[in-house]
């Protein structure tokens, strides 16, 4: 069994493109410029960086400021992110079942206080977020820092996350991906698995035991 599982945080544990979107239209509306909430919504599902740099040059404003306006609008949002549906029971599923689990996220330590409000927390063995220092995605450096640091093998791990770059930096590190995809965004991505709910991934676990 697969018993270590190493998770992304936006868009797989939690349902955060909504307000990211809403904050990337609010600021470009700064800079007095309008976008397809459509379309953001799809840029972000690529990466932050990727949308902010695209919509930059497309209107001529300066990455930093457009990235800093960006973090500035969505530090504003709520506090609390809504966990994907199933999420909380997957996690508790596959703890009880002898899963590690890891959080590998751009996000900051706020992903970590989260996990720690819903009560995860307990269900996971460590972290890295953007205060570690790491490459980002799809680099396999936090990965392989993990392994490492608590001695098991890429074949007992899985990746799992919504975009091409978590799996791209699972294979870097020898570890196999399963895609969580319920929009079908990455439908001719290769990955050892894709699923579309939470419950899917809990029930790929429980099949190799």
């Amino acid at each position: 069994m697969k018993k270590h599982l190493i998770w992304d945080f936006d868009g797989t544990l939690y349902d955060t493109y909504p307000e990211m979107t809403q904050a990337l239209l609010s600021a470009l509306r700064d800079f007095k410029c309008e976008a397809s909430e459509t379309e953001v919504y799809g840029l972000i599902k690529v990466t932050v960086f990727h949308a902010v740099s695209l919509y930059a040059e497309r209107f001529g404003i300066p990455v930093k400021e457009l990235s800093a306006n960006f973090y500035e609008h969505h530090r504003h949002q709520s506090d609390l992110f809504r966990p994907m549906l199933g999420m909380v029971d997957c996690i508790r599923n596959t703890h009880q079942l002898g899963c590690h689990h890891y959080l590998f996220t751009h996000r900051d330590l706020r992903a970590v206080q989260q996990l720690a409000t819903d009560g995860l927390d307990t269900c996971f063995t460590d972290y890295v977020t953007h205060e570690d220092g790491f490459a980002d995605k799809p680099a396999p450096d936090a990965i392989l820092h993990l392994i490492q640091k608590h001695g098991f093998s890429p074949e007992d791990a899985l990746m799992i996350g919504d975009r091409d770059i978590d799996i791209l930096s699972g294979e870097a590190a020898g570890v196999e991906g399963i895609l969580f995809d319920p929009e079908g965004f990455y439908p001719d991505l290769a990955v050892a698995a894709r699923v579309k709910t939470m419950a899917e991934i809990t029930r790929l676990i429980e099949a190799q035991r």
